[in-house]
């Protein structure tokens, strides 16, 4: 993520904040005030607390706050990725050899959507907590009345039980202790659906969540694509390269090598 907040940095689109900062509310509440603004940008809180003044790693917020913000973040503008869909739901038929020349050339390209498995560790893997707590991570309370505090902003990666389809989707995680998430999906998302495939079977589901690494993840994770589609398709799709991946410490989910966090553990399906 730090390639990222530097770029945004770069382009004048980041408010750095070094005062200490209350995870509950206050983070959440400056970055509501930020994001309606006619010129928002990307918050850095360098200096996250608590109400007892423990202190966290940094936060950012509001990082697609502006179309110019999304735009670096997608490398192109963000009309020339539709009319690049467009192009592939509605080819026009080549006539001359030049165009099917040209036709097969952008058929091959196509390649790059597939992600690639790495067989080295992701970024993420080269320090791994052998006692998680959930309590160490600057986890925000949204709103006044939410139960506690989320995690907003995971990347939540789960498999199909009978084949190796991946799913990555946006669900709220509840904290409930030091070592325990409320995941809250609605009932039509795919991974609800893989959840029921777990509970038939009578085993636990597992789910590895990723935080950071290239916010397109984040935006891809938020598309409605059809069903049995990985998200992380489309990432290779804009980007022009595949999205690379790595197993899970735990599981055998694929994530991204260049995640920032991730939390691995299971849906106890009962």
């Amino acid at each position: 993520m730090q390639k990222y907040i530097d770029l945004l940095d770069k382009n004048g689109l980041l408010k750095i904040i070094d005062k200490p900062c209350d995870i509950d509310l206050e983070i959440a509440h400056l970055s509501y005030i930020e994001v309606k603004k006619n010129n928002s940008k990307a918050l850095l809180f360098k200096n996250p607390t608590d109400k007892n003044g423990k202190k966290f790693a940094p936060v950012l917020t509001n990082t697609f706050g502006s179309f110019k913000a999304l735009n670096l973040i997608l490398k192109k503008d963000s009309n020339e990725i539709v009319k690049e869909i467009e192009k592939l739901l509605k080819p026009a038929k080549p006539s001359t050899f030049k165009e099917k020349i040209d036709f097969f050339t952008y058929l091959l390209s196509l390649r790059s959507v597939f992600p690639k498995r790495l067989k080295t560790k992701g970024v993420s893997q080269e320090c791994e907590f052998k006692e998680p707590n959930l309590y160490d991570l600057p986890i925000l309370k949204t709103w006044e009345e939410d139960g506690g505090a989320f995690v907003t902003m995971g990347q939540v990666y789960t498999k199909d039980l009978d084949s190796n389809t991946q799913n990555l989707g946006m669900y709220r995680l509840q904290v409930h202790s030091k070592n325990e998430l409320g995941m809250h999906w609605q009932i039509h998302k795919d991974a609800a659906h893989f959840f029921h495939k777990y509970k038939k079977a009578g085993i636990k589901m597992p789910v590895s969540v990723a935080i950071g690494g290239d916010p397109l993840y984040i935006w891809c994770g938020q598309a409605p694509l059809p069903k049995n589609i990985f998200e992380l398709m489309l990432y290779g799709f804009i980007r022009k390269t595949p999205a690379k991946l790595v197993k899970s410490l735990t599981n055998d989910i694929l994530i991204p090598y260049d995640a920032d966090y991730v939390i691995e553990g299971f849906v106890d399906t009962n």
